[in-house]
């Protein structure tokens, strides 16, 4: 059996654009889907520092039932929340999303604020609260003090 002539030269251009492009700067092929939020939750009534707050993004235009326990495809659909620590601060990490072609944009992100004993809050956040980047390139954020009423008030 005989080998084709030309696979040690396509090797070879194989082996050559490998080398080339090694060299490139590569480009990212996702966008950011929503921001990374940071900022503090606090009591309303007391101003002190509430842990364990959970924090998720939701979505505005479904129904949200916070009481009710999520059921089948909801659970798939609910996004991991993130909680606040004991002095109240929180992050919730930036969504990517892999784009070849056209790079996709978030335009707002609603996040839900969900502690016991106190009132669920819906905030929403748009590119005109953007403060800064991160070094990773992800739009930063900064909700500064989030209040939340006590439910018996």
């Amino acid at each position: 059996m005989t080998r084709p002539t030309w696979l040690p030269v396509g090797l070879f251009c194989l082996l050559l654009a490998v080398v080339a492009l090694s060299g490139c700067q590569s480009t990212s092929f996702s966008s950011y889907l929503s921001p990374r939020v940071t900022g503090r939750v606090l009591a309303a009534d007391t101003r002190q520092p509430l842990a364990d707050v959970k924090i998720r993004r939701v979505n505005p235009s479904a129904y949200q039932d916070f009481d009710d326990p999520a059921k089948g495809g909801q659970k798939l659909d609910a996004t991991r929340a993130a909680c606040t620590d004991s002095q109240g601060r929180f992050v919730v990490d930036a969504e990517r999303d892999l784009t070849l072609l056209s790079q996709q944009t978030w335009v707002s992100v609603t996040l839900a604020f969900q502690h016991e004993g106190y009132l669920t809050l819906q905030t929403n956040y748009t590119l005109a609260n953007v403060t800064t980047n991160a070094a990773d390139g992800a739009p930063v954020v900064n909700a500064g003090d989030i209040l939340l009423r006590p439910a018996s008030q």
